[in-house]
């Protein structure tokens, strides 16, 4: 499941024409933190190994932290956008704010 997802994801990369080096940022929750797994299994660097294997010559910067709501986020992406310049940004929030029973954000 997570290599067909990285496929889509790379063949995305692809059409949209994101072929050139550049920084991808991934912002998220523990579900990319990877809370819980061994180290270097959490899927961003997973997606960096993979994206070297493939030929591309990103760098996969993973700005998440486990246990963090929409609204944490949002207050600490502006810093993190100003520091990486990303040229893709993957926003992977909300299941706290679900787990927590929020509603605003």
């Amino acid at each position: 499941m997570l290599l067909r997802s990285m496929m889509v994801f790379l063949w995305m990369m692809v059409v949209s024409g994101l072929t050139q080096a550049g920084t991808i940022l991934v912002w998220g929750d523990s579900l990319s933190a990877g809370y819980g797994l061994r180290s270097k299994q959490d899927w961003p660097t997973l997606l960096q190994t993979r994206l070297a294997q493939e030929g591309f010559r990103h760098t996969v910067v993973n700005g998440s932290v486990s246990g963090e709501t929409s609204a944490g986020g949002r207050s600490r992406l502006p810093a993190a956008l100003e520091r990486h310049k990303p040229d893709l940004l993957i926003l992977e929030l909300g299941a706290n704010d679900g787990l927590r029973g929020l509603r605003e954000w």
